[in-house]
């Protein structure tokens, strides 16, 4: 199901920027200019002042809503290719192979499905997807930072052929936030293969899953 509410929210910032841009320009032709004056009046400066306090307000927001994208859109990126990475590690060297969260505070081993603090890449023989002892770590994926979020607990588990012990999808979200405008997925099915989310109905929201309906970040 479409999720009005956000695109609504969505038309009305555009539609409002467009409006107060078309106001700022009225403003900036009415105030006039006189060829023997060689400065700005108080006046003209006070209006200056306001039109650039009234950017910085719209900027800074859009700034922080770009940046948020862009951390949650890397994240995504990086998962998703080491994801592929641990499935071809899987078949190219018929062993299984698991990817799981990282648990800092430990060292190197599995820990309790905090994915931001990064994850690990390594055979599992035993596919009990936790890093024994002897076990070979064949990649390390960095931190996400506290820009992003993700939801998921389990581990990933591929066989010698590549296939996956149960569909997994990572949800991925801007930190403490609930609009699902920010939702970015990773899914990886049953047969192995990884893949991003996208935006299929141009809502402005991107459908995941297998079922590809609207993707969330709870609330």
């Amino acid at each position: 199901m479409v999720n009005r509410q956000a695109v609504a929210k969505l038309r009305l910032k555009q539609t409002s920027k467009r409006a107060l841009g078309r106001a700022l320009n009225s403003v900036m032709k009415s105030i006039p200019v006189n060829a023997n004056q060689s400065g700005f009046t108080i006046i003209e400066l006070m209006v200056v002042v306001a039109i650039a306090a009234v950017l910085m307000v719209l900027a800074v927001p859009s700034f922080e809503d770009s940046s948020a994208k862009s951390a949650v859109r890397a994240g995504v990126n990086n998962l998703q290719s080491d994801l592929a990475f641990a499935r071809s590690t899987a078949i190219t060297r018929s062993r299984p192979v698991a990817i799981c969260a990282s648990d800092t505070s430990a060292g190197r081993n599995c820990g309790t499905g905090d994915w931001n603090e990064g994850w690990l890449v390594f055979l599992d023989p035993n596919s009990n997807g936790a890093l024994d002892a002897g076990e070979e770590l064949v990649r390390i994926g960095s931190a996400l930072g506290a820009r992003v979020s993700i939801s998921l607990d389990n581990p990933v588990l591929f066989n010698g052929r590549g296939m996956n012990s149960a569909v997994s999808e990572f949800v991925f979200c801007r930190a403490g936030s609930t609009e699902a405008m920010y939702a970015r997925s990773v899914l990886v099915n049953l047969g192995g293969l990884v893949r991003a989310s996208r935006d299929s109905d141009g809502d402005g929201i991107h459908n995941g899953g297998e079922g590809g309906g609207n993707l969330s970040c709870g609330g």
